[in-house]
């Protein structure tokens, strides 16, 4: 699809209407499944590098955490992040994936940020990230998503080859078909 392409603006309005609510947040909520049950906790997102996308969301974490070996086992999570001011929520999902090697851990570590979260060589030996590949986004942006905002969810999914599709409108329209 081409830039000028009506459908292909408007995904692109969606992408960036979530990468604004995204962006706007410091904390969010990690929610993961465990022993058949869901478990929802709120996280500090790490921000990102300048020349990330907005598709890929980082925490720092203890590797002798229960969310930690939850992630082990089950890596599909869901983050659910919220800017009541200007009436966005978004719920990205994805694949997670917990970073233990210790130069990739190194590569993300910062002194600063985290040593407070981490203060014994034992704390910091146990330091590890999770990364979070959004696939999945639901929105419900107020004048981004269709109206009467809230009544129904817009959602957008990535194709296996990186581009996103319109796969709900949120206007009770039918799915785009891409």
């Amino acid at each position: 699809m081409s830039g000028t392409d009506p459908a292909q603006k408007g995904i692109e309005r969606l992408l960036a209407g979530a990468a604004t609510t995204i962006g706007s947040v410091r904390y969010c909520w990690l929610i993961s499944q465990a022993d058949g049950t869901v478990r929802a906790r709120p996280m500090g997102r790490v921000l990102p590098r300048a020349a990330e996308n907005n598709w890929t969301v980082r925490f720092v974490t203890d590797r002798r955490s229960r969310k930690a070996a939850e992630l082990r086992h089950f890596g599909t999570v869901s983050l659910i992040f919220q800017n009541d001011r200007d009436d966005a929520f978004v719920t990205a999902s994805g694949t997670a994936r917990l970073i233990e090697a210790s130069p990739e851990v190194q590569t993300l570590w910062k002194e600063g940020a985290y040593a407070q979260y981490f203060p014994t060589e034992e704390d910091r030996a146990n330091v590890g990230f999770i990364e979070v590949r959004i696939t999945r986004l639901e929105l419900w942006i107020r004048g981004v998503t269709p109206e009467p905002f809230g009544l129904r969810t817009t959602i957008l999914e990535q194709k296996p080859q990186g581009d996103w599709r319109l796969a709900h409108d949120g206007g009770g329209g039918p799915r785009q078909q891409s």
